[in-house]
């Protein structure tokens, strides 16, 4: 694939602004995530694919013919089978691979013979990754393929996506959820309607942490402050989810809502962690309290799911500490 290169995009439809000024590499190989709105993602898909015209700004290096698209509510045809369904795209693209080999790798081969009407949300999401993967597009667009899915079906999913990228497909995903992009990619953007794209800088689990995650005495009293317009808010530690760093500004997720706080992640750290928070990842601090479940996707892969569902990385470094504090 080609390098594809958007530069200072701008699309409005029925005088609303869809896109602004958004630029962005995509490289081969490449594993890019955009956290994006629905409608935003759709946009720019179609820009993509060349089924709208951009109102203004320049895309090169772009072969319509080889790009392949997966929207978070697409449909298939339910009343045929697995098999019957693929079979079709074979002939399309001349696929010539075993499609028993191929419906293990998806983790379908069990279902082969199953109406896709009959099939779990999880193996439908894997078989609308399976689609495209027979045409072979240089350049896959995904859209929340995590969403509503089992925690294994996450799993299956993420082992699956894998094998299509080894596949030489190269795969640009978007979400609304910022846990999910962490799960499926490596370079991941925030799209701001005013400033367009923004890099995401989520910390790896090989920079230097040195933080001590062992309690000492708690404190009687403590609030954190957050600035909602011209107001401070404050919260008690036990309304806090959790609390994650994006590009040096530390947000409190608390009940679904997030509340920037002027604080960075090292001095909450200090402040929180005697009072039920730990440091599962550079950029993420968790209330133990919220834990629900552990997850292990693959070997180097690991998820705490929140009592809220939310999901937040956890870097495989920190396991051993995370083991100690609350003894599992």
């Amino acid at each position: 694939m080609q390098t594809i290169q958007l530069e200072h995009l701008f699309k409005q439809q029925h005088h609303q602004t869809i896109l602004k000024d958004l630029t962005l590499t995509i490289q081969a190989q490449s594993k890019i995530g955009i956290q994006m709105s629905h409608v935003e993602a759709t946009t720019l898909f179609k820009l993509l694919l060349q089924m709208l015209p951009q109102t203004s700004g320049v895309i090169t290096g772009i072969t319509p013919d080889h790009i392949q698209a997966i929207l978070h509510n697409d449909g298939l045809y339910p009343q045929l089978t697995i098999m019957s369904y693929l079979k079709s795209f074979c002939r399309l693209s001349d696929f010539a691979t075993n499609l028993d080999d191929l419906l293990q790798f998806f983790a379908l081969k069990d279902v082969a013979r199953v109406k896709i009407k009959h099939l779990s949300a999880d193996q439908q999401q894997r078989l609308a990754l399976l689609r495209p993967f027979i045409l072979h597009p240089d350049l896959l667009l995904i859209e929340s393929p995590l969403t509503n899915l089992t925690n294994a079906g996450i799993e299956l999913y993420l082992s699956a996506l894998a094998y299509t990228r080894t596949h030489g497909i190269t795969v640009l995903l978007t979400s609304y959820s910022l846990e999910e992009l962490v799960l499926t990619s490596k370079t991941i953007y925030r799209y701001h309607s005013n400033t367009g794209l923004e890099l995401t800088d989520l910390a790896t689990e090989n920079e230097a942490d040195n933080s001590d995650p062992t309690p000492s005495t708690p404190r009687p009293i403590f609030k954190v402050a957050t600035k909602v317009d011209d107001k401070t808010v404050f919260f008690s530690p036990n309304e806090i989810d959790f609390i994650e760093s994006v590009n040096g500004v530390s947000q409190l997720n608390v009940g679904g809502e997030q509340f920037t706080s002027p604080q960075t992640m090292n001095e909450l750290e200090q402040q929180v962690t005697t009072l039920g928070f730990f440091r599962c990842h550079r950029s993420y601090l968790v209330n133990l309290q919220q834990i629900a479940e552990l997850i292990s996707y693959s070997r180097n892969s690991y998820t705490l799911i929140l009592k809220s569902h939310s999901k937040i990385p956890l870097s495989r470094s920190k396991l051993v500490n995370l083991k100690a504090l609350i003894n599992f």
